[in-house]
């Protein structure tokens, strides 16, 4: 585990430069209380908490180039909102969808563009048919790879989302005012006929 954890992108960094930003042994399985998978599979379940506590701190991010998107494009996409209630419904039961430590690797994970990397682009269909056996060489395409949409990365999907940005509220918007002035009209209607009649 030391050998795999020294290789990895978080053991180069605090055994290579001495770089104290990164997760140690005790940053994930604890001091006294030492936890892991094998015994807790709620230790399995909210780990994406433990990679949130550094990948979603601006800060900290923002001093290594690295995006918060990776936590909070995780915790929105299909598996992160299945793994939430999970969390919240059923702590005690081990979910079916892919935390972090599942695509990435624990002990030996290592920047996306490592070639050893599972989710290196050469190598993530192995990786996604862990739990996706029949996928296919363009299923991995299929998912925004922690980006947020936008027009250089993933245009089609920022457009849609844009579209449904404006189209949504200007429908709703347009059925509450059409609504209130039919409302509006039938009042004015009823208290001119009771004016006159």
């Amino acid at each position: 585990i030391y050998a795999r954890y020294r290789e990895s992108v978080h053991g180069a960094a605090l055994i290579g430069e001495g770089n104290p930003d990164v997760p140690t042994c005790n940053d994930c399985h604890g001091v006294h209380s030492i936890q892991g998978p094998d015994y807790n599979r709620r230790f399995h379940l909210f780990s994406p908490r433990l990679c949130g506590d550094c990948h979603a701190d601006e800060g900290l991010m923002r001093k290594y180039g690295i995006s918060t998107d990776v936590f909070d494009t995780y915790v929105s996409d299909f598996h992160g909102t299945t793994v939430v209630l999970f969390q919240k419904v059923s702590p005690d039961q081990q979910t079916n969808k892919p935390v972090c430590v599942d695509c990435h690797g624990v002990h030996d994970i290592r920047s996306p563009g490592h070639p050893h990397s599972t989710v290196m682009k050469q190598n993530l269909l192995k990786t996604c048919r862990r739990c996706h056996p029949d996928a296919t060489a363009n299923f991995p395409a299929s998912w925004l790879s922690h980006y947020q949409p936008s027009p250089e990365k993933a245009p089609l999907v920022y457009y849609v989302k844009l579209f449904y940005r404006v189209f949504i509220p200007t429908v709703i918007g347009g059925m509450v005012f059409f609504v209130a002035a039919d409302a509006y009209r039938s009042v004015a209607r009823r208290r001119e006929r009771n004016r006159c009649g």
